[in-house]
């Protein structure tokens, strides 16, 4: 019986559980795509050890930080969907059904739901990895023939992980429900929950929440010298500061408009009145969102400026370009070339034996850190100097030493005064100005080498070889980074959208009562625009100025931290202005749907 009244209410309530199941729907996806990812076989032999062990740990952690988020994000959706039905509760109550009925039917609505945004979601996910499948093989520069997009492991994690997140959700919604009596269910819609705040109490905590939002703002700059202490601090701060600022800064905004003729204007009373009303409700949801929104944001830009100044971050931080012991390596298709010399060199039980004057004449540039101290410090390019005191421990040259003696690092160096002439072997080393526009036979070069010497486990030194490590390592965060934040943004935006959605039943007597005193249904709609509007802009204004003083912080690490911010704002802007249109869309369809044309009174 229960079965069949959960299915009858999925169908009648079918729009608004849309809604549920499309959010959803996008964090299953996107976790099976990890999944599919972190587990795919013919795609992690297709990479290096180094770059395979990378991409399993990126992917597993952005699983266990979306599922974590999915929960939190279904224990508001389903408070909205709750109190969207809490009268439904009350009457099926009244009626003799006891609370472990009607919490078994919240949990039977729970796992439906769930069930079909799973199954939806694995079905879209496939679709997905296929799709971005060569997008992310692209980003860390791999190729494979063939990739499965539906794999049982795949499909067992998800559907495992998923069963285990909605069932603990509905068992909280059961235990939320068994704690309310059938009373307040039934009068639940007629329940006002702001409360009225004392003015002096307000102008302290405003003006503090703005002083202390604007400390972790200035705090931010310092956290490359403050290191993890610092981060802490300025993340406490900010969360400190954004929820005064929302729940008593923009209180006083509220008041002063009340008052000013500018706020007297049109229906803007009426805005201002609701937003007064609101705040006090929705002063934790909005700090969560902002700070939230301000972490999504700068993953994604993070994420793509990093990969973006990879080239540059390479070239800064590598003597040569690329270094080749292949005989037929031909640089003549390079362009630009700034440096290009033979080094001698013998290779034996490890070791690896430099001739000094060899060296000498090919003014080997090499570098140096004039500030050892500071992690952050950049090094500084100049020529080896072979006579110079632990010359055998030159970065250029150990680097050289461990390819060449096969091992990733530890390869004695010898700086000898000639070598035996029956034993030296020679190798390539050439430097460009421009590393991008050299791309195509930089790449030849660097496959060339791979194929001579076979060893495929090994970076090849210079700033290529480091470009092409660090490719597959942020290639996957960029793409992890992207999607994660779509998934983790459409989670926000639906949590926000549902606490607004939460409120119809107030909402629509307000609305009401406008018409009745001659409000025109295009100035009402034009009010619900702005009245949702203003719940999204806060949220959003915040995030972005806490991405913008954020950034700052990864300067010393970064070649350009704002390169990645306008392709990030792009792509949160356009989810996070979708959402909008559907909660406006949802909203107007609740709200004013009821209200008819009343005449004005006389």
């Amino acid at each position: 019986m229960l079965n069949k009244i959960a299915l009858k209410s999925l169908r009648q309530k079918w729009r608004d559980y849309s809604v549920l199941v499309i959010g959803s729907l996008i964090a299953v996806a996107i976790f099976y795509m990890f999944s599919a990812i972190a587990t795919n076989e013919p795609l992690l032999k297709s990479m290096s050890t180094m770059t395979k062990q990378v991409i399993v740990i990126v992917f597993v952690f952005g699983e266990i930080f979306l599922g974590i988020i999915t929960f939190v994000y279904l224990n508001f959706a389903n408070n909205f969907l709750l109190r969207l039905r809490q009268k439904d509760y009350g009457l099926l109550a009244m009626l003799g059904a006891s609370k472990r009925q009607v919490g078994g039917l919240l949990m039977r609505e729970t796992l439906f739901i769930g069930s079909i945004a799973t199954t939806l979601g694995i079905l879209v996910g496939a679709g997905l990895t296929k799709l971005s499948g060569q997008t992310l093989m692209d980003l860390i520069g791999i190729k494979v023939k063939h990739r499965a997009v539906l794999t049982p492991k795949a499909i067992l994690i998800t559907i495992v992980f998923f069963l285990i997140v909605f069932f603990l959700n509905g068992m909280y919604n059961r235990w939320r429900l068994k704690r309310v009596d059938t009373l307040t269910l039934l009068h639940a819609d007629e329940t006002v929950k702001a409360k009225t705040e004392k003015t002096g109490r307000q102008v302290v905590l405003g003006l503090l929440g703005l002083l202390i939002l604007g400390g972790s703002y200035a705090l931010m700059p310092q956290i490359p010298k403050l290191q993890m202490t610092g981060m802490v601090i300025a993340l406490i701060l900010n969360g400190i500061g954004t929820y005064l600022f929302v729940g008593q800064t923009l209180g006083l905004i509220t008041n002063w408009m009340r008052h000013a003729d500018f706020g007297q204007r049109g229906l803007r009373l009426f805005l201002n009145g609701q937003l007064r009303f609101r705040l006090s409700e929705y002063k934790r949801i909005l700090t969560m969102i902002s700070v939230l929104f301000g972490l999504a944001l700068g993953a994604i830009s993070v994420g793509q400026g990093y990969y973006v100044s990879l080239p540059k971050q390479a070239q800064e931080t590598n003597a040569v370009t690329l270094m080749m012991r292949n005989p037929n390596a031909e640089t003549s298709t390079l362009k630009d070339v700034t440096y290009q010399a033979e080094i001698k060199y013998r290779l034996h039980d490890g070791q690896v034996d430099f001739e000094k004057q060899n060296l000498a004449d090919a003014k080997v540039p090499t570098l140096k850190y004039t500030q050892p101290d500071d992690a952050n410090a950049k090094p500084k390019k100049e020529q080896l100097n072979v006579n110079a005191a632990h010359a055998d421990e030159d970065y250029t040259l150990t680097t050289w030493a461990a390819y060449l003696a096969g091992v990733p690092f530890g390869a004695k160096v010898n700086l000898v005064e000639q070598l035996p002439k029956n034993d030296v072997k020679t190798f390539k080393a050439v430097s460009v100005r421009d590393m991008q526009a050299n791309q195509k036979p930089l790449e030849k070069l660097y496959a060339g080498e791979l194929r001579y010497t076979d060893h495929g486990n090994l970076m090849v030194p210079g700033a290529y070889g480091n470009f092409v490590m660090l490719k597959s390592i942020f290639g996957g965060l960029e793409f992890m980074s992207v999607f994660l934040g779509i998934a983790f943004l459409v989670m926000l935006a639906s949590t926000l959208m549902f606490k607004v959605l939460s409120n119809v039943s107030q909402d629509r007597q307000r609305y009401q009562i406008l018409k009745m005193i001659g409000t025109t249904p295009s100035a009402a709609r034009v009010s619900t625009i702005k009245d949702v509007g203003i719940l999204f802009f806060i949220p959003m204004v915040i995030g972005v100025l806490d991405t913008v003083f954020g950034l700052q912080s990864f300067k010393p690490i970064m070649v350009d931290p704002y390169i990645g911010l306008g392709n990030g704002l792009m792509i949160v802007g356009g989810v996070y202005l979708l959402y909008f249109v559907i909660t406006v869309f949802i909203y107007q369809r609740l709200v004013l749907k009821k209200i008819k044309t009343v005449k004005a009174w006389t």
